[in-house]
């Protein structure tokens, strides 16, 4: 058979025949192949097709029988924005005009900032007199973001401080290791998702990882636990998405949750490091975003306490003796002269990339989260005929890796699993340890979660 050379007219003919006797792309092709000895592929075809190169004829009625989209429009409103979104059939495409019409929008309250519209065809057969054509008609989508000329005032949600009991203070028993070690938290989405109906509260945080977490800290003691950052999840504050009524007014619980963890593994530890992620960060996008006027607000003549509305208040960060690295995603925290903690921001799309990216411009060797995967890899760059090896490691996530966790997808590659660092002032040894079902092995101990309720 030969190779797939440029169509001709006579072939694009033929299979506008083919297409209008009612075969299918590959049936089309098929046939082309074995007409001519040149390769045909479906996807050819219908290339062809779609750029006006093989035009069918319709019947004229064809037109008004095909079953078009029906329109699926929806005005979702939250605080001082709107979003206008749906699919359309009219003849022409929707103008921002019709589609504030269409909703009854008040242009004296609500103004644009944003307006698009995309477009692309649909084809389907159709049976008329027994007969089989096909027909094309074009489908549009748009998108209408809204923003009230005159802000009104919004209430908060009723969020306090997390309440702990005293805290013990660190107990010197010897770690059993020759130098430094560390533990290395990753993201935990700590959050709720209320069922409406009974009232139950799901956590988004897996409790089996949090166990077996924990376990290792009391066990290790080590010099430092540092958190990567993301361990409340915060939805309901979320400033580009709208977030769906199961997550709101689950802040508080978050916090409590979140608190308590922290009060009970705090005294396992010499230090205890706190970077700020993303999800933390909403807080203080939402207060950007929507009351600007409670932005940094602190107590009275406290001037060296956080904001009140802020993560490290919240929290009572300050009271359990936690630093707080706030500025994501610019927050890092080393650890010795050679490598840094940071929450990160960059995220390949297969697993092993998010590495590979945090290697590409590499001066440090560093730990990161965000990514909710478990990988490593090395470089090395050779200076003046010596090699200086860098190191990248996610390590995962402890939040629950079903789908509970809002994102975009409900099946994740997510995996479970927290780090160990030991370390001098120059060298660093970086263990992954992946949680898979609730145990984990570390140094020959199995660590096992406990049956939860």
């Amino acid at each position: 058979m030969n190779k797939p050379r440029s169509w001709t007219e006579a072939e694009r003919l033929r299979a506008k025949q083919l297409l209008e006797e009612g075969e299918t792309y590959k049936a089309t092709a098929e046939i082309l192949t074995e007409e001519s000895g040149c390769l045909r592929t479906r996807d050819m075809v219908r290339k062809q097709f779609r750029a006006g190169y093989i035009v069918l004829d319709l019947p004229r009625d064809v037109e008004n029988s095909f079953p078009k989209e029906k329109n699926t429009a929806t005005f979702l409103e939250e605080d001082n924005y709107a979003t206008i979104e749906g699919k359309f059939d009219e003849q022409k495409a929707p103008t921002l005009k019709t589609l504030l019409e269409k909703f009854n929008i008040d242009t004296d309250i609500w103004e644009c900032s944003h307006f698009k519209v995309n477009q692309w065809d649909v084809s389907a057969k159709e049976e008329v007199d027994g007969k089989v054509v096909w027909n094309t008609h074009k489908n549009y989508q748009a998108k209408a973001t809204l923003i009230r000329r005159i802000p009104v005032k919004f209430d908060f949600p009723t969020v306090k401080g997390a309440v702990v009991g005293k805290i013990a203070k660190y107990k010197s028993s010897p770690v059993r290791n020759s130098g430094n070690l560390d533990v290395i938290v990753p993201d935990a989405q700590v959050g709720f998702k209320r069922d409406l109906q009974t009232g139950y509260m799901d956590p988004l945080h897996d409790l089996k990882a949090f166990d077996i977490v924990t376990e290792a800290i009391k066990d290790l003691k080590p010099n430092r636990v540092v958190l990567l950052g993301d361990m409340l999840d915060l939805p309901d504050w979320s400033t580009h998405f709208m977030h769906s009524p199961e997550f709101s007014f689950t802040t508080q619980a978050s916090l409590d949750w979140l608190a308590s963890w922290l009060a009970e593994v705090r005294p396992y530890c010499k230090e205890m490091v706190y970077i700020e992620g993303n999800h933390e960060k909403r807080m203080t996008d939402y207060i950007v975003k929507n009351t600007m006027h409670a932005y940094g607000i602190r107590p009275a003549n406290k001037p060296d306490l956080p904001p009140v509305i802020s993560i490290p208040f919240l929290l009572g960060l300050a009271d359990m003796d936690i630093q707080y690295v706030g500025n994501y995603p610019s927050g890092e925290f080393y650890i010795n002269n050679n490598l840094v903690c940071i929450h990160g921001h960059q995220v390949g799309a297969k697993s092993g990339q998010s590495v590979m990216k945090a290697l590409g411009d590499a001066r440090i060797s560093t730990i990161f989260g965000h990514v909710h995967r478990l990988e490593m890899a090395h470089k090395t760059i050779w200076t003046q005929g010596r090699p200086k090896i860098y190191q990248a490691v996610s390590l995962g996530t402890i939040a629950r890796i079903d789908g509970i966790v809002p994102s975009g997808s409900a099946r994740h590659n997510w995996q479970q699993g927290f780090g160990v660092v030991e370390y001098d002032d120059e060298n660093f040894q970086i263990d992954t340890v992946g949680i898979y079902e609730g145990r984990s092995i570390y140094r020959g101990k199995v660590y096992e979660a406990r049956e939860m309720d």
